[in-house]
């Protein structure tokens, strides 16, 4: 799917045309997944990727439809819209909070990992926002 929308935005979806920032968020997860020492900042990194995912696959889906694609092409977005809310709720309920109730000192690493995978992922829009229109 990802190639035909490439295709049909006239873009090259070979590896020699991925943006700097973009490897720069996929090495910021990588780095904080293989290094137990910022175990923590990864716990936060992967939360916000929970909270801020609906609000994404509504924006993608939409702008699948903005292209002409059908229900078919969509579904996955359309659908992850509405899971993706309750997989947020259930990973505050089920890992962050029983996390920083366990030991409150917690909170500033997983923030930390909040806020560097925001800022990558700000990072990385903003570029595709330049590169696109």
């Amino acid at each position: 799917m990802l190639a035909q929308l490439a295709e049909g935005l006239g873009l090259d979806a070979g590896a020699s045309e991925a943006v700097p920032e973009a490897l720069a968020l996929a090495n910021l997860m990588v780095g904080l997944a293989v290094h137990r020492r910022h175990a923590f900042r990864s716990v936060g990194a992967l939360g916000v990727i929970e909270l801020t995912a609906p609000w994404r696959a509504v924006r993608v889906n939409d702008g699948l439809k903005r292209l002409g694609l059908g229900g078919d092409a969509r579904r996955y977005y359309a659908l992850h819209a509405t899971l993706d809310v309750k997989h947020s709720a259930a990973w505050n309920r089920e890992i962050l909070h029983p996390l920083i109730a366990g030991d409150p000192t917690l909170a500033r690493p997983i923030a930390e990992g909040a806020l560097a995978r925001l800022e990558a992922g700000r990072r990385c829009f903003d570029r595709y926002r330049e590169r696109l229109c």
